[in-house]
């Protein structure tokens, strides 16, 4: 056995004071290996975030902290290896400033199902105990092809081999994911490190062979377009890899990171896979990709009549980007059921790869509303100018309908307290044919809206009352209703004659 502990700056925060309030925090890993001789060993990590430890002064400006750390493996009722060490900070002039501390240890453990009890506390807050119990498993057959555990990456630099954290050439530094590794916006690079064993014993490798790793996606286990990666290997070539993808471009959804070995014809021996996800605001997938994440238990399936997934994919036109308004058209001339569940699957996935269903039925909520409030005697209601705005902005905060003139359109005004970053923004629908409840879209100050700024002069217009709008007051006022005398579907409440 041999124990390491080793400090580490993984990150800096803007410094904040937790000195009065600690509270231990530990993140734990392991990964098992195997050694040239066929010894199996497991490597532990934890990290500790500097502000959750308490220091003692050692000199002028300088502090230390520790972590009490206690190890026991079994197996079964039996105690394999038992370790009790003090972990020590590095001595630091700054205690505010946030700091990742590692502290690693690497055990030979045979193979087998082992427990692990963890117990963790910082001597100089007594109440302060972390306790916990991990499942730990080394399997590595003599005789088969067998991959380690898989390392994801949080930053590898090349190494002269002094460093604790040397492998193959590299110091690495495992990302605290605890099994399931969340990627956001700012992380740009998903890179790995795995080693495999016994190719050399095998007939179908031990002249040579293919490593292939990939990015697939977690449903339908389709590999990527441009995360996937071939590298020929031979017995000469050292069996461990170190790589990665650049992420940039990857978008939001659940996917996995597969290794596999191939046989040189280019047939499987072996995979692994780790699950990841990744959220990306800055990039969605193009429609035209849509068709490798679609699977045999998605939602889309329940649509098997053409002509209603047809209409549900036109509801989606008042919060479709142009790129996809534009496959999705291109689809309702196709008229391909098959190519139309792809599209409507992508497009909800896109906007929420974790249940894209649930996010469908609350937009497909909306788009009913829409239909029994805006529908005309020829439209459905999300075909509607309103339909369309309240579908892509949601409920207005205000209403006001205009009062019965016969020199006017009726028309009604929409306000939004706020839309994204804008305040106070205003829709103005008129009705230009009487009766038929279509209000048309003829005025608002929202960006890249419809923009009039004589849509008064529209009403009028459009209602014939005038010959020349240039010899008139084109500053008249128009008549509303400002007790805003509306029904709970936003539509004015008629008045019967004789009433008060």
């Amino acid at each position: 056995m041999r124990s390491y502990s080793l400090y580490i700056i993984l990150f800096l925060l803007s410094s904040f004071n937790l000195l009065n309030a600690k509270n231990l925090q530990a993140n734990f890993q392991y990964f098992t290996f195997q050694n040239d001789e066929g010894i199996t060993y497991t490597e532990t990590y934890f990290s500790f975030l500097s502000t959750e430890l308490k220091y003692i002064k050692v000199a002028d400006n300088s502090f230390q902290g520790s972590v009490l750390v206690n190890l026991a493996f079994k197996k079964g009722a039996e105690t394999i290896i038992l370790d009790k060490y003090l972990f020590k900070t590095p001595v630091i002039g700054d205690t505010l400033s946030a700091q990742v501390f590692i502290d690693k240890q690497i055990y030979a453990l045979a193979n087998g199902h082992y427990s692990l009890k963890i117990k963790l506390n910082d001597p100089l807050s007594r109440e302060v105990t972390i306790e916990t119990t991990v499942d730990l498993v080394v399997d590595y057959p003599d005789s088969e092809i067998t991959f380690s555990d898989f390392m994801i990456l949080e930053s590898f630099t090349p190494s002269d081999g002094s460093s604790i954290l040397h492998k193959s050439g590299y110091d690495l530094i495992p990302s605290f994911g605890d099994g399931t590794y969340f990627l956001d916006d700012l992380d740009t690079q998903l890179d790995f490190y795995i080693e495999w064993y016994n190719t050399q014993n095998d007939t179908s490798t031990n002249a040579g062979y293919l490593l292939n790793y990939y990015i697939e996606n977690e449903q339908s286990h389709t590999p990527l377009t441009g995360f996937n990666r071939i590298i020929r290997k031979t017995q000469e070539k050292q069996r461990a890899f170190l790589g990665g993808f650049n992420i940039t471009d990857l978008v939001s959804g659940n996917y996995n990171l597969v290794v596999a070995l191939l046989d040189r014809e280019g047939r499987g021996i072996l995979q692994k896979r780790v699950f990841f996800q990744r959220r990306n605001t800055t990039t969605v997938m193009k429609p035209e990709d849509y068709a490798s994440i679609l699977n045999n238990s998605s939602f889309v399936h329940q649509y098997e009549i053409i002509e209603q997934l047809a209409e549900h994919i036109s509801s989606l036109l008042p919060i479709a980007t142009q790129r996809e308004w534009s496959y999705a058209s291109n689809q309702l001339k196709t008229w391909d059921l098959s190519q139309m569940k792809q599209f409507f699957h992508g497009f909800w996935y896109n906007r929420n790869p974790i249940d894209p269903q649930a996010e469908w039925f609350n937009y497909l909520n909306g788009v009913q509303k829409a239909n029994s409030i805006y529908s005309t005697i020829n439209k459905k209601g999300f075909a509607t100018d309103r339909g369309r705005v309240y579908l892509k902005y949601g409920a207005p905060n205000d209403i006001e309908n205009s009062v019965y003139d016969k020199y006017t359109l009726p028309f009604q005004i929409w306000t939004y307290y706020k839309i994204g970053k804008q305040t106070n923004k205003i829709f103005i629908f008129a009705e230009n044919a009487l009766g038929t409840n279509d209000f048309e879209l003829i005025h608002s100050t929202v960006q890249g809206e419809k923009y009039n700024a004589n849509w008064k002069n529209w009403i009028y217009r459009e209602r014939g009352a005038v010959n020349d709008l240039d010899d008139m007051d084109q500053n008249r006022d128009i008549n509303l209703d400002q007790n805003n005398n509306l029904d709970d579907k936003g539509n004015r409440n008629l008045v019967t004659p004789g009433d008060n």
